[in-house]
């Protein structure tokens, strides 16, 4: 997979104009096994449906992300897309005066 772009780059996104909380709902996958409710990231996909950058966001949220939706992807989705596909997310090295 190629290094996607950093979201933060992306030129006018579709989510710069609601809000981040949108996109990290509880994911009812991960938070109630068996419960049947609604999806929480109903609104977020259709957010991301209407972005530009949906492709390119999917692909960073495959490579970095664990949590929230990326480019219409939910964690189990990305989750499921890195299984048959071997990639492995970069673990983030916190600066030393954080560690202690």
């Amino acid at each position: 997979m190629p290094n996607p772009r950093e979201p933060w780059n992306y030129e006018e996104p579709a989510c710069a104009e609601v809000g981040t909380a949108l996109f990290y709902s509880i994911d009812p996958d991960v938070s109630f096994k068996g419960a049947r409710w609604e999806d929480p990231y109903i609104s977020a996909r259709e957010v991301c449906g209407t972005c530009v950058h949906k492709l390119e966001c999917a692909e960073w949220g495959i490579v970095y992300e664990e949590h929230g939706m990326w480019g219409g992807l939910t964690p189990r989705e990305r989750a499921k897309i890195r299984a048959r596909n071997p990639v492995k997310i970069p673990k983030i090295q916190l600066p030393l005066w954080v560690r202690r």
